[in-house]
């Protein structure tokens, strides 16, 4: 591919991006608050929405590698996913009404989520298909991370300019609504028109139980070790993202330099991208990773540390300090997950080599599908325990007890440090190399 067709697929992962990074940070705090569902019911009902969604990657998964079209094997269900993501940005970024139902938000999510999975594990498995090489793969989906990046990056610059004369919540999740219904339908046609893709049917599964290479893949050592490490460290980024407003708000105290906050993250993990690009191609995709998981345990170290002697600091001093904190932790983001997807497509060629079917739909139906049960219990364990187990009520902020505020501080921390710890484990003990892999596909051409 030409330099334009690999931004043209990568940037398919733009309006994604800009639309998932937004549900944890201002999604569930607007319907939780503004919209008066409160922190449980928010937080159940993202669960419910998001298991749902976790059902219907396999089916996803099965319908890529058996029902490849006239017009390629992915193109037609990217092409699919544009209306549903349209419909799903609307009710859920541009409510109108104030006072939402449970029904409403469970249905907005329910369509945002089939969006979701109809466009990314398209997009994952036909990643193998036009990178076919390790350092390729690491190249091509890590520049797809760097579109994703942007997306997040766009969606945080537009709070960050709205609230300069709308602090509101609603005109933040609203502006970032307009802006990414303009971009789906233009950053979709273009890629469909421009990019490859395989017109040969690559996999037929002949099994009468389209669902058996996916029930299979659960006894696969060597992905399930990958996958666990997907898991765990969604978890950790979602958690996060879910705490980090109130976070700004009920424990640092800062909550009107939240978003501008959160843009530098962002920038600043477009570096981090670079560098664990870097070390993935000069060592191994799975070091790099864990070494990424290593810097960000460290980092959360260091901001533990450090909070107990700016607590008390003046504003500026404060902020000067947890400005820093989240920019060393923003270098650590890009870096994990874009790497765990590369690895997944070589496994996928393992497997291929070993049972003769290409089935990369329904190997990263499998990795999404568990990734996703991350996503979902860091929305709904932080707020429900918070909820029950403290008290804590987010419509009266700092106003909260002191014991939930710590409770809020070492969840922020100390689950991800265990988190991130166990994912590096499971990534330097992966065995798949470089010349292993060279191996595979040359036999595969054969």
């Amino acid at each position: 591919m030409n330099i334009f067709q690999r931004l043209s697929y990568t940037a398919l992962n733009f309006p994604t991006s800009a639309a998932g990074m937004p549900m944890f940070i201002f999604i569930l705090p607007f319907y939780a608050d503004d919209l008066g569902l409160g922190l449980s019911v928010v937080g159940i009902i993202f669960f419910l929405g998001r298991f749902i969604d976790i059902l219907t990657d396999p089916i996803m998964g099965v319908l890529i590698d058996r029902f490849p079209s006239r017009w390629g094997k992915h193109k037609l269900w990217i092409f699919l996913s544009t209306p549903v993501f349209m419909i799903a940005i609307y009710l859920i970024f541009l409510p109108s009404i104030e006072q939402a139902s449970i029904l409403y938000f469970f249905t907005g999510l329910f369509f945002i989520y089939v969006a979701f999975t109809l466009s990314s594990i398209t997009q994952l498995s036909w990643s193998s298909f036009l990178a076919p090489n390790y350092d390729d793969r690491t190249k091509l989906l890590t520049l797809r991370e760097l579109m994703s990046l942007l997306g997040m990056f766009s969606v945080i610059a537009i709070p960050a300019i709205v609230e300069i004369n709308d602090p509101s919540l609603q005109a933040k999740v609203n502006a970032i609504g307009v802006f990414v219904l303009i971009c789906i339908p233009l950053i979709t046609f273009n890629a469909l028109v421009q990019v490859p893709d395989s017109y040969q049917p690559s996999s037929i599964i002949k099994s009468d139980n389209p669902f058996k290479a996916f029930r299979n893949l659960f006894s696969n050592k060597m992905l399930n070790k990958i996958v666990f490490a997907s898991v765990l460290i969604a978890f950790c980024m979602s958690l996060n993202g879910a705490l980090y407003l109130i976070w700004m708000e009920v424990v640092i105290e800062l909550p009107e330099y939240s978003s501008r906050l959160m843009l530098a993250y962002y920038v600043v993990s477009v570096l981090g991208l670079w560098v664990w690009r870097t070390l993935g191609l000069k060592t191994s995709k799975h070091y790099a990773a864990g070494i990424a998981c290593l810097y960000a345990i460290i980092v959360l170290l260091l901001g533990f540390t450090g909070y107990w002697f700016i607590k008390d600091f003046d504003d500026f001093s404060k902020l000067i300090a947890v400005g820093s904190f989240i920019i060393l932790y923003g270098f650590a983001f890009s870096g994990p997950l874009p790497l765990i997807n590369a690895i997944t497509a070589d496994i996928s060629d393992k497997l291929n080599l070993e049972s003769g079917q290409n089935i990369s739909g329904t190997v990263f139906s499998y990795l999404t599908t568990m990734t996703k049960v991350g996503f979902a219990l860091a929305a709904v364990i932080p707020y429900v325990v918070l909820e029950m187990l403290w008290g804590f009520d987010i419509s009266i902020g700092v106003q909260n007890t002191d014991s939930s505020k710590m409770a809020i501080f070492y969840i922020y921390t100390f689950v991800p440090i265990i988190s991130y710890s166990i994912a590096a484990y499971l990534l330097f003990s992966h065995s798949l190399t470089r010349e292993d892999h060279a191996k595979i596909k040359s036999t595969l051409q054969k």
